[in-house]
């Protein structure tokens, strides 16, 4: 016979497994994304290479609208920004 520990059964609670966090983004006059800081250091965008945008579940109180960019720093980093079109935050996404 197996005791029973007291632990709940089942994975646990969910939670995001790639949330986005935000980050500051320098932008030119057309609200173009040139730079972004990265542990406190001002990092240039060197090329823009896609871009895109979310506009869902309109229907709720707190509609999801972005604007997506992959881009590539000077450093040869590559990462994925987007700003929400509400509120007008940027954010960097893991992938």
């Amino acid at each position: 016979m197996v005791t029973n520990s007291g632990k709940t059964e089942g994975p646990g609670p969910i939670r995001p497994l790639n949330p986005p966090e935000p980050v500051e983004v320098k932008v030119d006059r057309r609200q173009w994304p040139v730079a972004v800081v990265l542990k406190k250091k001002l990092v240039k965008i060197a090329q823009v290479h896609d871009l895109w945008e979310l506009d869902t579940e309109w229907w709720r109180p707190n509609p999801l609208t972005r604007r997506y960019y992959r881009v590539t720093t000077e450093s040869e980093q590559s990462m994925t920004i987007f700003r929400n079109l509400v509120s007008g935050e940027w954010y960097r996404q893991q992938a």
